[in-house]
């Protein structure tokens, strides 16, 4: 029964993705009619819905696809490592340190020399805080309890930071440092698409063979060597991988919360606790919520355009106090 599940789900998933995808090409400020959409996307077709389909909606779709598989493969591999079902990329300081980079570019003017900058300074930034979380870890061996507290307080160093940044900046360099921040798929430069595709593509691939790893490394250090696995090598490797994925994604798009938490859960509702399979349904049922949400926050008020991670936020925050009040707490 659990395998037919699992044969279901990875042949529905992927299936899934590509309607995801062709429904948020035609979605939008200007609906587009299904087989207009259909030959926008193979390249035939007038120009206007050439230029809407695929030089406006179809690098967003994509990115949010890559993105949302990144952070959810992500976000289950530190669950897993950490043994914490509230780990994620963002509880361990990364988005901290990217927000800090971020607010830096926007607020000593570097955003306006050139567009590699404000990016540069989040991956910068990001890849700062996961050092420090590293290196304070490793005083405690990388013991799951001292790497989340690492991370907490490491977040709150950087966003005090942000605060004090925004306090002695100007006013007109504020607002576009307050979108990038809310995590926004509407200003990404298409030219850091190829390099940010194939990092968080190559990462969140081998997050995906890393699943019996995390199997033994949740039986703990005595069991796991027993099977001839070096748990404190494995545990760096794959943090690592886990963090460059996440540092990847917010230097494109900014903060986007709550998908490396939340679609973890859900999936290992349905699909089980085995990482051999929840790593990759994670990455595939996030690469569906993503576009989903962003198509939701470009449609739902137009002409103002709702950032996609408030619109996360939103029903992540709405996810967890259902799962508050629900008597079975399992899940928790």
């Amino acid at each position: 029964m659990i395998k037919n599940k699992r044969i279901f789900i990875f042949a529905f998933l992927p299936l899934l993705i590509l309607v995801v995808v062709f429904f948020s090409a035609v979605t939008g400020s200007k609906d587009v009619g299904f087989f207009d959409a259909l030959k926008a996307l193979i390249g035939v077709g007038d120009d206007n819905t050439l230029m809407l389909v695929r030089q406006l909606r179809l690098p967003r779709i994509i990115i949010s696809v890559i993105i949302g598989g990144g952070l959810a493969a992500s976000g289950c591999v530190f669950q897993g490592i950490l043994k914490n079902p509230l780990a994620d990329p963002f509880t361990l300081g990364i988005s901290g340190g990217a927000a800090f980079g971020t607010a830096v570019g926007f607020v000593s003017g570097l955003a306006a020399v050139s567009w590699l900058f404000v990016p540069f300074c989040a991956f910068l930034g990001a890849l700062i805080s996961v050092s420090a979380v590293y290196v304070l870890s490793a005083q405690k061996r990388f013991d799951p309890n001292s790497m989340i507290l690492s991370g907490v307080i490491i977040s709150y160093v950087f966003s005090s930071a942000v605060m004090l940044l925004f306090a002695l900046s100007s006013a007109n360099r504020l607002q576009a440092a307050f979108i990038w921040l809310m995590g926004n798929l509407s200003t990404f430069d298409e030219r850091l698409l190829p390099a940010v595709s194939a990092i968080i593509t190559a990462g969140t691939t081998a997050l995906c063979f890393s699943g019996n790893i995390i199997n033994a490394i949740a039986l703990g250090g005595d069991k796991s060597r027993t099977l001839g696995m070096d748990i404190e090598k494995n545990v760096k490797v794959i943090f690592l991988t886990a963090s460059l994925i996440t540092a990847a994604a917010v230097s494109i798009c900014g903060v986007i919360g709550f998908v490396g938490l939340m679609i973890p859960h859900i999936m290992r509702k349905i699909i089980g606790g085995n990482n051999s399979f929840l790593i990759p349904a994670s990455a595939f049922a996030g690469a569906v919520f993503l576009p989903l949400c962003d198509t939701l926050g470009r449609s739902l008020f137009y002409p103002v355009v709702i950032p996609v991670g408030v619109i996360t936020s939103i029903i992540g925050g709405v996810f967890f106090i259902f799962l508050l009040l629900r008597s079975d707490r399992s899940i928790l």
